[in-house]
């Protein structure tokens, strides 16, 4: 699957699957994705569809979103359990996100607090000569 070489006008002749906003065409048992990409200088993109990303869709399985970052990035979009792990991973490298993030925070537990909090805050010394006067520590 991936871009293909078929314009929107050659598409737009297609039988169009009702429901998805002239994104989802069919032509014989062969289904295209098409979709707007490229910022500024945006262009109509047309990808193939396998039939069995459009039974995905189709059946409530994925929504249009993961159907068309799976076909931009070869991948299904992360899941919020991935998301988390990869921000704690972040937060984990340089600790001061704890400091000036407080919602940062959320992502780990008060044990795991006692042992990060001081070292970012050492960190954060390091860094900015003071914490922040708004700060406050969720140890105490």
């Amino acid at each position: 699957m991936g871009i293909t070489d078929i314009t929107w006008e050659e598409v737009s002749q297609y039988e169009e699957v009702k429901g998805y906003g002239q994104q989802i065409w069919r032509n014989n048992h062969h289904y295209f994705f098409v979709t707007e990409e490229g910022g500024i200088a945006s262009q109509l993109v047309v990808y193939e569809l396998s039939e069995e990303l459009f039974q995905l869709l189709e059946s409530g399985e994925k929504t249009i979103a993961d159907i068309h970052f799976r076909l931009q990035e070869d991948r299904w979009p992360p899941t919020e359990k991935e998301r988390r792990e990869s921000r704690r991973k972040f937060i984990l490298k340089g600790l001061t996100p704890l400091i000036g993030n407080p919602k940062s925070q959320e992502l780990f537990t008060h044990t795991e607090l006692e042992t990060l909090i001081p070292l970012a805050e050492q960190r954060w010394i390091a860094a900015k000569g003071k914490l922040p006067d708004d700060y406050i520590s969720p140890l105490k």
